[in-house]
């Protein structure tokens, strides 16, 4: 009977063993994949500033170039173009473009800064090319094509040329070779293409990517005059499936990479492209896997842990019709000892719950020190105006109190949600009064530590995209960083500043302090410079204040001053409604 009872808990422990596995798989595989997948994100927008900031030059050329005299010369009288075509081959090799082209209004090649390329295009491909098209409609022209001399990829720039009162007498055009932007790319460790409409990877970091279309070569090709169908290569074997609501392709190996590959994707408008990152998930399964393994030595040990108490048990039955009293003693011992394991137990829980607690209140001691400080200054001055019989101005106080109350709450509520990765409602708001309810929430301690603060605020709202409580906490941060740094200063100042610009806001806070020591690890979590207790500071207040403002699609930055001291600049998109101009 004890052996089929044993078997009967042996196997419901070995299944509920197997179940614990596989969830920890699943899991951890999950969990791994959408970290991977928000990695992904962050290495689209990357790969996509990247090149358009490489391309950002090369726009601009077309547009000088269009109202240069000598070009304009060229076009409008066909003289001197030897001089013309020296000027675009300078040109050329000091901006690093591979061609320059002239073309007249019926989108014929005048001169080009490279005469052995000219007689290989198609006049009529120049004049039905969409770039020349929207240069004539008085738009850049942007095109992409395979050079038909040297079957590179080209990006192209067109400007019309206007003179003489007319429009579109002409056309300048600035051929880009892709291959010399990719150049830095190929240090990258994911796979990243941009496909065009064809889904042919016409930008990519690794070579043996380029010029591969997704879809079957046989199909046909839209543009296919600037496509030499020997040019596409069909991509590598793949298959695509759906896991956990990512996109994952699985390669042959003859592909050269990996078997497997999370694929997030992205249109990029600016150059009509479609950006997509190939990153390895075997770093993620590996990881998943490793953890389930740990998982499962765990249990197994826990299962030997309790098989062998389950044969020691078994033992101590069989000698229980031999010697009694022995039975005894040895059951006394495993009382003992399981008490000893459930007190240890409960202390290891104990111990865990104070760590908690005391990261927890330290967080949020933080964040409420300031307004509790408040509370209390308010409720000193209401006392003593209940004492002078000033009713009225005690019950502002104690207003004052109140409102102090709704803000730890809606800062609890807000630090609560910010931990929780839970998204704000961003919505206009005047900077201003923030700044100025900030400066009022801190104005005890300024006065108490004789700092003088500069700020002139203007006469009209300055409305960014943000939230009233969350930019209150990113100010509170910076203001008493601010005061922290000039404490000890004979000289104690602190300005804040306001600069605006079309598309943003940017409120500068600087001090009279020592500046930072290293002014890349500023928003590291946990790190601060100041003594324990100097400021109830932990390392986390700029941390928190860099992710805050990162939401409101912001950017938070710090460098030392040109006099001295540290400044921060807090650049906020700009809300139309309210501002100034």
């Amino acid at each position: 009977m004890f052996h089929i009872f044993r078997r009967k808990y042996l196997i419901i422990y070995a299944a509920l063993a197997v179940a614990i596995v596989l969830g920890t798989y699943w899991f951890e595989t999950r969990n791994g994949l959408n970290q991977l997948a928000k990695t992904g994100a962050v290495r689209l927008e990357q790969s996509r500033d990247r090149l358009l900031g490489q391309l950002s030059s090369f726009r601009q050329l077309p547009n000088v170039l269009a109202k240069h005299p000598q070009l304009i010369a060229a076009v409008k009288t066909r003289e001197n173009l030897t001089e013309a075509r020296s000027f675009l081959l300078n040109t050329s090799l000091s901006t690093g473009v591979e061609d320059i082209y002239l073309l007249d209004d019926q989108g014929q090649i005048i001169i080009t800064s490279n005469i052995t390329e000219a007689d290989h295009y198609d006049t009529a491909m120049f004049h039905n090319r969409a770039d020349v098209r929207a240069a004539f409609n008085g738009r850049l022209g942007f095109f992409h094509a395979i050079d038909p001399v040297d079957q590179s990829r080209d990006f192209f720039f067109a400007r019309r040329i206007d003179f003489d009162g007319a429009y579109g007498r002409g056309v300048i055009v600035v051929q880009v070779d892709i291959a010399s932007l990719e150049f830095d790319w190929q240090i990258d460790e994911d796979v990243i293409a941009f496909f065009d409409e064809n889904e042919v990877a016409f930008v990519t970091n690794r070579q043996n990517v380029a010029m591969r279309r997704l879809s079957p070569v046989t199909s046909p090709l839209l543009r296919g005059e600037y496509y030499p169908q020997s040019a596409v290569r069909p991509f590598f074997e793949y298959s695509v499936r759906q896991k956990f609501g990512h996109d994952l392709w699985w390669f042959d190996d003859d592909s050269g990479s990996a078997s497997e590959k999370l694929t997030v994707s992205r249109f990029v408008p600016q150059i009509d492209l479609t950006l997509r990152v190939f990153m390895k998930t075997q770093n993620a399964k590996a990881a998943a896997l490793l953890q389930t393994q740990l998982v499962a030595a765990m249990l197994a040990m826990i299962g030997l842990g309790f098989w062998a108490l389950s044969q020691r048990r078994k033992r101590l039955a069989d000698r229980l019709a031999i010697e009694e009293a022995a039975n005894a003693r040895l059951e006394a011992r495993v009382e003992d000892r399981t008490k000893q394991l459930r007190e240890t137990q409960a202390q290891l829980i104990q111990a865990g719950k104070l760590t908690a607690l005391g990261q927890m209140s330290a967080s949020i001691s933080h964040e409420l020190n300031q307004p509790m400080a408040a509370i209390q200054n308010f409720a000193q001055n209401g006392t003593k105006l209940l004492k002078m019989d000033r009713a009225t101005d005690a019950a502002q106080n104690f207003d004052h109190i109140k409102g102090q109350v709704d803000r730890m709450s809606r800062i609890i509520k807000s630090l609560r949600a910010f931990a929780r990765k839970e998204k704000e409602t961003i919505a206009p708001v005047d900077v201003q009064l923030v700044i100025q309810e900030t400066i009022e929430l801190l104005s005890q301690r300024c006065d108490d530590e004789n700092i003088t603060l500069h700020f002139t605020p203007s006469s009209t709202p300055v409305m960014v995209m943000g939230g009233h409580v969350r930019l209150q906490q990113v100010f509170i941060n910076l203001l008493n960083n601010a005061y922290d740094a000039v404490i000890d200063q004979p000289n104690k100042q602190v300005w804040i500043k306001i600069n605006m610009t079309p598309e943003n806001v940017q409120i500068i806070v600087a001090d009279s302090g020592k500046g930072f020591v290293d002014e890349t690890r500023v928003f590291e979590p946990f790190y601060s410079t100041k003594d324990i207790g100097a400021s109830k500071g932990m390392g986390l207040g700029l941390s928190i204040s860099y992710g805050i403002i990162g939401s409101f699609g912001g950017e938070l930055t710090c460098k030392n001053g040109a006099d001295g001291g540290a400044e921060f600049c807090v650049k906020l998109n700009r809300s139309l409604q309210g501002s100034t101009t």
